[in-house]
């Protein structure tokens, strides 16, 4: 897609999903050069503390922010599943809404090679990875069971 398409796009947006695309493009850029500067447990200290959570969002919320956060990741190439996990996880965590963030490997992996991947999942609904999540075994689950 182009970018006057994108443009266009993003401007036929209603307002809070333009700026919840804004923020989540943010966080990813934030979540990324921490990832490349400091472990990620640094990161995720800085990225999950919410100085105000939100009150309590539209239900609709973690659809918001899933649109949010894959709208933002094509516009930055290279975003991790990790990146867009952290900006996701911060996003749902403001609005308000619980955020589980999981990592996994897929198994058979060389030592050579890891095959990882990182989702959130809020409310029943996986906001970030994709479904084929399923095939990574758990290593880690970060937030409210």
């Amino acid at each position: 897609m182009s970018f006057p398409t994108r443009l266009r796009s993003y401007a036929q947006l209603p307002r809070e999903e333009r700026r919840l695309s804004v923020r989540a493009l943010w966080w990813i850029a934030v979540a990324r050069a921490g990832l490349f500067l400091f472990a990620f447990t640094r990161v995720r200290a800085f990225t999950s503390r919410v100085a105000r959570p939100g009150t309590a969002s539209p239900a609709e919320w973690p659809q918001l922010v899933r649109r949010a956060v894959i709208r933002a990741s094509r516009s930055l190439p290279g975003s991790t599943c990790l990146a867009q996990s952290l900006a996701a996880e911060r996003l749902l965590l403001q609005g308000g809404c619980d955020a589980r963030l999981s990592i996994g490997v897929a198994p058979g992996g060389s030592r050579r090679s890891l095959d990882a991947h990182a989702w959130v999942e809020s409310g029943g609904v996986l906001v970030t990875g994709d479904d084929q999540h399923e095939r990574y075994e758990l290593l880690a689950t970060l937030g409210p069971e």
